[in-house]
């Protein structure tokens, strides 16, 4: 407002030059008296509110600390806290409030945001990068097995030497290690966890004729495999992908450290051919490890798997939701590199996929085959919407679903295969509004894991979420799979019962909870490393080509930022904002949903690979 009055006032001084005569040019000039007098009115104003929100800011950063010193109850506060911090970073102002209180904030309540702190690392000097250095320091003289991992990952990632905030990030996390390994306290576990990361690494680009997808091989016909356990053989640490609980008392000597790997290893299904091995560790515990290199980022599935598990603690302490235990079931994301890392391999599942389609073909033998209905369905991919329907729903009157047959094959107790079924409808339930929420795509049928011993499903391969589904060149058309097969699974009652009130019981746990997502996500707008677009790889993935030049425009990031795409960013969080407003009621909004994503008309524009049949 001040500065259109500005404005105003030098348009006067230019009528008052060229003004015709002298009424018109006292007429111009009290006119711009008035204009004056109100741009110091409004300049006041302005001055006066700025004052008003830099002290806002200052007493909301330093209670926010207070309160994090003084109790354990509001420990979600640090959520709070680091998106405001992180967002006024380059305040002098913000920067002396947190001086003030930081150091005395017990360093776990930090350590479950090592992500997006050494995400914002740069070699700067100034008070902002100062205090974050001494923090993320700070979490791994305390917390190692926290923390130490992500600077790892900085220290050890490629950069393009044409992106300045990558090449300083990378300093920045370099200069952390050396101090790692030069302080007495910390430079025997940053040595191990090093050493383990390095071997893990190379473990995960290693390439072998004999590297064939389901194939069991020796350790001994991997150098890099034998190298690996020789290196966990020296340096005893606790599996990477264990969950390991922050300890309040700072004391880790109890975590049983991994002995050996086991003799053997296994391919699994993909380009660069992960390797599945299994650690043993002096407990007796077997840990299985999914050892994954390549072109995809394992970050973007890391901070969702971080969102899920932040996500799960609303939905514990949420009475309608902690009674029926709904929940979503997450694994262990371990990004070592940009192009490596370390899964939890889920254990006891099968793919929807890897069940399902052997199952049509087993129960109903005269229905056409899964690659007849993917083959029909590409003919008419570039048709019309009206033939491609048409096309769809001949394809389901002869694809019967035979989901059920999965708990009554596995569960021959009545008592048991109820709970199994009831476990996989509320899960299908809870994931189904989170995917929503958070705009989750690409959930096709090898994306979608169930669980063998407790009929709940897992959802895994997390890289498309914020609707970038939607912007693909064949666009995802619905809010969740609920597909003939998923909703076969859930009984006679299909979507009604169980299922549509653990929606809304879901939904209505985070409308109620939607501030904390929302401060939950927010951290992310100020993560450089999170992509709010598809990346070039990951779109060839999803399109099932090899050729990638079809694609490099539609996934084009760009090379050089300090903080990520802040428009996709917004837009993202504006669209997630909306979906957790009670515009429409609960009841209604989950109705709206279901018939959405089990609508025949939206599955039959599915992409082929989806499997919208099954």
């Amino acid at each position: 407002m001040s500065k259109n009055k500005a404005e105003e006032v030098k348009d006067y001084e230019k009528l008052i030059a060229k003004a015709p005569s002298l009424e018109n040019k006292m007429e111009c000039q009290s006119r711009q008296a008035k204009a004056k007098a109100w741009l110091k009115i409004d300049e006041r104003d302005l001055l006066r509110q700025t004052s008003n929100r830099d002290e806002f800011l200052k007493h909301s950063l330093e209670n926010y600390l207070l309160s994090l010193v003084a109790s354990d109850d509001h420990n979600r506060d640090a959520l709070r806290f680091l998106a405001l911090w992180l967002e006024h970073s380059a305040e002098d102002r913000a920067n002396r409030a947190v001086s003030k209180h930081l150091k005395k904030v017990p360093s776990m309540k930090f350590a479950t945001l090592m992500n997006q702190l050494t995400s914002r690392l740069q070699d700067v000097d100034n008070p902002f990068q100062e205090q974050l250095f001494e923090l993320v320091f700070q979490i791994c003289i305390d917390h190692p097995y926290h923390g130490m991992y992500q600077v790892f990952t900085g220290s050890f990632s490629d950069t393009n030497e044409r992106d300045d905030a990558a090449v300083s990030r990378k300093k920045a996390a370099l200069k952390l290690a050396t101090r790692l390994s030069n302080f007495n306290k910390t430079s025997k576990i940053w040595m191990a966890i090093k050493s383990t990361s390095e071997a893990y690494c190379v473990l995960a680009s290693e390439k072998n004729s004999r590297y064939k997808s389901g194939r069991k091989l020796r350790l001994d016909i991997s150098p890099a495999a034998k190298s690996l356990n020789s290196t966990l053989k020296a340096y005893p640490i606790p599996s990477p992908t264990m969950r390991i609980p922050i300890s309040a008392s700072l004391d880790y000597s109890r975590i049983p450290v991994i002995l050996e790997m086991r003799s053997e290893f296994s391919i699994a299904s993909g380009i660069s051919a992960p390797k599945i091995i299994t650690t043993v560790a002096e407990n007796g515990m077997n840990f299985r490890q999914l050892v994954k290199g390549g072109n995809d980022d394992l970050r973007q599935d890391a901070i969702m798997e971080q969102v899920f598990e932040q996500v799960n603690e609303l939905l514990m302490i949420n009475r309608s939701t902690q009674q029926r235990n709904l929940s979503i079931r997450t694994y262990r994301v371990l990004p070592l590199s940009n192009i490596a890392g370390v899964i939890e391999y889920v254990s006891n599942t099968v793919s929807l996929h890897e069940y399902l389609m052997p199952a049509h073909e087993r129960f109903h033998p005269e229905d056409i085959r899964a690659e007849k209905c993917r083959s029909q369905i590409i003919a008419v991919q570039s048709k019309s919407p009206e033939v491609r329907i048409k096309a769809f729903k001949a394809i389901k009157e002869r694809f019967k679903p035979v989901m059920r047959y999965f708990f009554t094959e596995r569960f021959y107790d009545p008592d048991d295969w109820f709970l199994k079924r009831q476990a996989y409808t509320r899960s299908t339930a809870a994931i189904s509004i989170l995917g929503h929420v958070l705009g989750l795509g690409d959930r096709h049928a090898n994306n979608i894991l169930l669980d063998e011993k407790s009929g709940e499903i897992v959802h895994i391969d997390l890289g498309i979420a914020f609707e970038m589904g939607r912007i693909l060149p064949i666009p995802e058309t619905v809010p969740f799979r609920l597909t003939g097969d998923i909703i076969d699974g859930m009984g006679i009652t299909k979507t009604e019962g169980v299922f549509r009130r653990c929606c809304e019981f879901t939904l209505e746990t985070l409308q109620k909870e939607s501030y904390t997502i929302m401060s939950i996500l927010d951290v992310l707008r100020y993560d450089p490393l999170y992509s709010w677009s598809v990346s070039p790889f990951r779109l060839a993935k999803l399109l099932e080509e090899q050729d990638l030049s079809n694609v490099n425009d539609a996934g084009k990031v760009s090379e050089k930022r300090l903080i990520n795409e802040p428009g996709e960013a917004a837009r993202a969080l504006a669209g997630i904002r909306k979906k957790l407003t009670k515009s429409l009621s609960v009841y209604a909004t989950v109705n709206d949903l279901i018939n959405q994503a089990s609508d025949e008309r939206n599955l039959a524009l599915l992409f082929a690979g989806w499997a919208a049949f099954a």
